[in-house]
């Protein structure tokens, strides 16, 4: 793949996750219709189904004759499109319908037939951050009118922040408690923000020195992973659909061995 197609599919991920992150922005404070899906607390809302379809939309009026699978909405496309893009167009709706800012639009495109992830953008517009990366050229931040390059975390203040998110599963959340001890060997203090997209953008810019969750979907992770990839951070993806994601930064002495029910 030339590097200038490779930067036109990231210039179309980063309009189309800034394009879903409007949505989300301008129905901050409205009134917002919430449905419950598999377990308790696992909701979706009207601004969740309104932002994918505005991502798709975008997406389609510039690469029509690519793959979109998405949370929301049947896959689109077939298997002979060069290119999938993967969206999920709210992570962290629990955050949106109770106020809380650590919420995005996420937006990464996959090269079909290799199976390598080219670029990828997560937008949160209540923390006005957009992050994004393109595979073999690096990852970046953009706040607030100032770009800086992601080089994952510095460990000179001694604190050593492990990020984790947690299933809506209570059999599957149990277990991650109860896997929570053996990674904490390693860290100083544990966090979690309620999206797995930017629990990984968070390690990736060095807030915290790892991000390990289970029981993710593809969409879940498929910005965030090669942003934090990009920024040098050890990743490694679930082997299927659904699973687990683990990235660290490399002075952490994690092993997969130490991260149980990941892959």
């Amino acid at each position: 793949m030339s590097g200038t197609l490779a930067e036109e599919l990231l210039v179309i991920a980063r309009g189309a996750a800034r394009a879903g992150a409007l949505i989300l922005d301008d129905s901050v404070g409205a009134h917002v219709s919430v449905t419950a899906k598999s377990e308790l607390g696992d909701v979706v809302t009207d601004v969740d189904r309104r932002a994918e379809r505005t991502i798709r939309s975008y997406i389609n009026a510039r690469r029509p004759d690519d793959a979109i699978t998405g949370e929301e909405y049947d896959a689109t496309g077939d298997g002979a499109a060069t290119y999938r893009w993967s969206i999920d167009p709210l992570d962290g709706t629990s955050n949106f319908v109770a106020g809380i800012p650590y919420f995005g639009s996420s937006v990464a495109v996959q090269e079909t037939a290799s199976g390598s992830w080219v670029a990828g953008a997560v937008n949160a517009p209540a923390l006005r951050q957009e992050y994004y990366a393109r595979a073999g050229a690096g990852a970046w931040l953009t706040s607030r009118g100032s770009t800086v390059n992601l080089a994952g975390a510095d460990t000179s203040s001694g604190a050593i922040l492990f990020g984790t998110g947690f299933s809506y599963s209570r059999e599957m959340r149990a277990r991650q408690f109860t896997d929570l001890p053996l990674y904490m060997e390693h860290f100083t203090d544990v966090r979690s923000v309620g999206s797995a997209a930017l629990g990984l953008c968070m390690a990736a810019e060095g807030s915290t020195s790892a991000f390990v969750e289970t029981d993710l979907y593809e969409f879940d992770w498929a910005a965030g992973a090669l942003i934090a990839e990009e920024a040098g951070l050890t990743v490694v993806r679930p082997r299927s659909h659904r699973g687990g994601i683990w990235a660290h930064s490399p002075h952490v002495p994690l092993t997969i061995l130490d991260a149980p029910h990941v892959g």
